[in-house]
């Protein structure tokens, strides 16, 4: 019984890691409004998390192409690809909202 805790244990952990590692590079930037999962803890930074990913892309771009306003949106998404994008918004909408 102790070793099937054992590999509980570490395979909770390994699927945390190979979890994390999926965060692509710029959604970094995210994590300080939005959370890690895209669960924000403050009522002023929307939930991310559980969003369709096309909702999710067209917000980004109009961001980044001056559509939508909002000084800090503005300038992070300013510096993203398309493909980033795709790949930030992916992630967000996968995450299970809280």
């Amino acid at each position: 019984m102790k070793k099937l805790v054992g590999l509980f244990i570490t395979l909770s952990a390994l699927s945390g890691a190979v979890h994390a590692a999926e965060m692509p590079a710029k959604a970094q930037a995210c994590i300080g409004c939005h959370g890690a999962d895209g669960n924000s803890t403050s009522p002023i930074f929307p939930k991310l998390a559980g969003q369709h990913a096309a909702y999710l892309e067209n917000a980004l771009k109009a961001y980044r192409d001056g559509f939508r306003r909002n000084d800090m949106m503005n300038r992070f998404a300013k510096g993203l690809t398309d493909q980033d994008i795709k790949e930030i918004a992916q992630y967000f909408a996968s995450q299970k909202a809280k």
